[in-house]
């Protein structure tokens, strides 16, 4: 089940808040960048990751 917490609309929190996406982005484009050259796909369905096991 999905659920889904309100973002904070101001103050500290939505300053945390809007870091922490930043950094996740960054997080995100560099493991792109790492897979891309190492000739794989970044991103894998949970399909994927399943078969590997």
């Amino acid at each position: 089940m999905t659920r889904t917490i309100p973002a904070p609309v101001n103050g500290p929190e939505r300053e945390r808040t809007v870091a922490l996406h930043r950094l996740v982005r960054h997080l995100v484009a560099d493991g792109d960048v790492r897979a891309a050259k190492a000739g794989r796909r970044a991103r894998r369905t949970l399909a994927e990751m399943e078969a590997v096991r």
